[in-house]
């Protein structure tokens, strides 16, 4: 980074702000799963909060909520989850930002610590820099300097940092549900980059498939009938039969990859012989399927279509199978002309002289909850480096941070302006 460049974003009080908060939010390891260390993260959000004058609330989410709709539980039972809910201000509109302050497991591959975030050359390291406690200390430190600066705004600001959307989201589906807010418009601070607006996002369905065989000694399998093996036929045909159709749907959403304007599906992500033994000629094999839905897409008629599918290639191979959904998430689409789209194009062209793309995102994130059970308008929208999340050496940069800062600076007082 140039010396010019480095005054340009370490000369603002604010984006020095966002640099010294995201550095001691990535030295609480919030893994998920379990859910760790979410209290002392919660602790350390309100105090943050409260100095900038929002009224802050800690919400807890039961653990019977989380008996259904955390993938992982019980790993979540001790593990209390909060929401740390702040706001400032009154009446219409009202302005939420959401950040989900858990991240995934550091995996191998680290040329440095994880949890112990290191500044280089413009680059800040650790997990969650990118995915997204990055996003998070700039939404604090832009409503910090709008609340700082004394203008004259109209409504609420909100703030909402959860817990587990790596696990789905119950904690934004919790908030959702309880009706804590019903905001007009929600910025999730997801790390899109700079450029680029996300206005939605693709629905799941997550399903898992078992195949039955019969089990025998390893020794006489002439004697059995190989699941696997079966399990590989099912695969072959379903997907001989099955990707035909996805590629005859297609959204009208803007995308980035034209291959993601299809549906789309991963078999196999998870794959498992239950006998796990290799003398052992397995009666049972199940595999997990993993279906993105477009917002033209129904996810309950998807979820029967698959079933059917797999009825259709079974009774054609003459093999027994069980077909069990195991979740199932709507797609989520806010409008292009949006009053909180067209606010972010002009600030993301005025601020940081970008040319701001608008596109429908592959991956599901929390702004479903808000979209599908309050009605609010939502955008994706932060800071990040491409490709850097879940990775070995996550990082964002300091100009990213600079940059989102000044949009969400510039996005407030575009919607919530007296004037």
């Amino acid at each position: 980074m140039s010396i010019a460049v480095r005054r340009l974003f370490y000369g603002d009080k604010y984006v020095r702000e966002a640099v010294a908060l995201l550095k001691d939010m990535v030295s609480i390891p919030t893994v998920n799963p379990p859910g760790e260390h979410y209290l002392e993260f919660a602790d350390l959000a309100k105090k943050v909060l409260e100095n900038i004058g929002f009224n802050v609330s800690l919400i807890e989410v039961p653990e019977d909520f989380l008996d259904r709709y955390y993938p992982y539980a019980p790993a979540h039972r001790g593990r209390p989850r909060i929401i740390v809910y702040a706001k400032y201000g009154s009446g219409k509109p009202v302005l939420h930002f959401n950040g989900h302050y858990d991240v995934v497991p550091p995996g191998s591959g680290w040329t440095r610590d994880p949890f112990t975030p290191v500044e280089e050359n413009g680059r800040i390291y650790g997990r969650g820099t990118t995915d997204m406690k990055g996003g998070i200390a700039a939404f604090i430190a832009a409503t910090k300097s709008v609340i700082d600066s004394k203008e004259s705004i109209k409504g609420t600001i909100e703030i909402a940092l959860v817990p587990d959307e790596e696990a789905g989201g119950a904690g934004s589906r919790y908030f959702a549900v309880k009706r804590f807010s019903e905001p007009d418009y929600v910025i999730l601070g997801e790390p899109t980059t700079n450029g680029i607006i996300g206005i939605g996002h693709k629905g799941m369905i997550r399903a898992m498939v078992t195949v039955y065989g019969k089990q025998v000694h390893g020794s006489i399998p002439w004697l059995g009938d190989n699941a696997f093996v079966k399990a590989a036929r099912v695969v072959t045909r379903f997907l001989e039969i099955y990707e035909p159709l996805l590629k005859t749907r297609r959204t009208s959403a803007p995308v980035i990859y034209d291959e993601g304007a299809h549906p789309t599906i991963n078999i196999g992500g998870y794959a498992e012989s239950t006998s796990r033994k290799d003398n052992i000629v397995p009666g049972e094999f199940r595999f997990s399927i993993d279906r993105r839905v477009i917002p033209e897409e129904n996810v309950d008629y998807v979820a029967e279509e698959l079933e059917k599918f797999f009825v259709k290639v079974s009774e054609e191979l003459n093999v027994r199978l069980k077909f069990d959904i195991l979740s199932k998430v709507e797609p989520s689409l806010t409008p292009t002309n949006s009053p909180l789209v067209k606010a972010f194009e002009k600030c993301v062209s005025t601020e940081i002289s970008e040319v701001p793309k608008l596109y429908l995102e592959l991956g599901r994130n929390d702004a479903v909850y808000y979209t599908s059970i309050l009605g609010s308008h939502a955008v994706s929208y932060g800071p990040g480096v491409v490709n850097a999340s879940h990775t070995p050496d996550e990082y964002t940069t300091v100009e990213e941070l600079a940059k989102s800062i000044a949009v969400y600076k510039c996005v407030i007082k575009s919607l919530m302006s007296t004037e």
